[in-house]
């Protein structure tokens, strides 16, 4: 077996526009873990044993909603998932044919239970009426990369000199095209490429979540954004940087500097991760974390059978915003049919 190892970077800005950034990301990997009670070895009590990482998971949300609502969205997106993955995945640190559809049924769950809390949440308070957030995770046990995808934030796969786009934006713009009301080459220009049918949140009664699985090679980089890279950055110049080799931390710095000197008009986010080959020797390891004071809950939910009953993700509404500027807007949202 070949050993792997993995680089992982991650940068979000407001931009030179926005007073407040409503992006969010998380970047990390997942390890199996033990609570140490007691043992012969005289280990501290409540020490945290932890293994080799055996998973990455990389997340993007952009929330939208005025009042630092789109911020709260965002937010709840991301630590949601961390949340659930911590808790209710079965198994964390493989996907083998037998659980293959198990897992994405399971992630399915979280991205509509994500969707209900958020909409709880924006219930339960007048200034948070209506918002929502994009949201985009790549969770990815070498070399199997699943994403589960909702809104315009993006994943790509860059590998050999060759960047591509694994989402689809769910946009005005590309229902347009899919019914041929739209070219496909005008898609960029269009003010209906910035207008969104699918969020957690944002007043819909249900999300659809785009759900796909890919396999990856030793050199490939995965790079997730928001919007706000893409409308200053076209795809052929992040290939460009991509290709440049270097630091993945230092790419996504590159990335995020050519958005801001294109306008940056947007919040802009991007994360990525570089799987190589090693030439280490493969150990197991255990690393031991000391027992702190000061520990406490990160954050903390409800568990989603005590909130929320069976929705149907059949018969849901798009949501689509009626400003083509999402980030710090302050209108309600209207649902239409396309």
């Amino acid at each position: 077996m070949t050993a792997i190892e993995v680089e992982i970077g991650g940068l979000t800005d407001p931009g030179l526009v926005r007073a407040e950034n409503q992006d969010q990301f998380f970047a990390g990997e997942l390890s199996r873990g033990i609570r140490l009670r007691a043992d012969s070895f005289g280990s501290l009590p409540n020490t945290t044993l932890l293994g080799d990482p055996t998973a990455q998971v990389l997340m993007v949300a952009d929330g939208m909603g005025g009042h630092k609502a789109g911020h709260e969205a965002s937010k709840l997106a991301v630590q949601y998932f961390m949340a659930a993955i911590l808790n209710r995945l079965q198994s964390t640190n493989s996907i083998t044919p037998d659980d293959h559809e198990h897992f994405l049924i399971n992630l399915r769950d979280i991205l509509s239970d994500a969707h209900q809390e958020i909409r709880r949440t924006s219930e339960a308070s007048e200034d948070k009426k209506g918002m929502g957030t994009t949201f985009t995770m790549a969770y990815i046990v070498w070399p199997k990369l699943v994403f589960i995808h909702a809104g315009d934030t993006r994943c790509y796969v860059f590998r050999a000199g060759q960047l591509s786009l694994l989402t689809l934006d769910h946009t005005v713009a590309n229902e347009m095209i899919k019914n041929g009301q739209l070219n496909l080459n005008d898609n960029e220009r269009s003010p209906w490429s910035n207008v969104l049918v699918n969020a957690l949140g944002a007043g819909a009664e249900g999300v659809q979540g785009d759900l796909a699985t890919s396999l990856l090679e030793p050199g490939d980089i995965v790079l997730m954004c928001s919007d706000g890279l893409n409308k200053h950055v076209s795809d052929t110049t992040i290939e460009k940087v991509l290709a440049m080799g270097g630091k993945v931390q230092s790419m996504c710095e590159s990335l995020v500097q050519l958005a801001k000197q294109g306008g940056g008009t947007d919040n802009i986010t991007v994360v990525a991760a570089r799987w190589t080959r090693s030439h280490k020797s493969m150990k197991m390891s255990i690393n031991a974390i000391p027992p702190s004071a000061n520990q406490k809950v990160f954050v903390e939910f409800l568990h989603h059978s005590q909130l929320f009953g069976t929705v149907d993700l059949q018969n849901t509404n798009l949501t689509v915003s009626t400003d083509s500027d999402r980030s710090g807007d302050t209108d309600p949202l209207t649902t239409e049919s396309f």
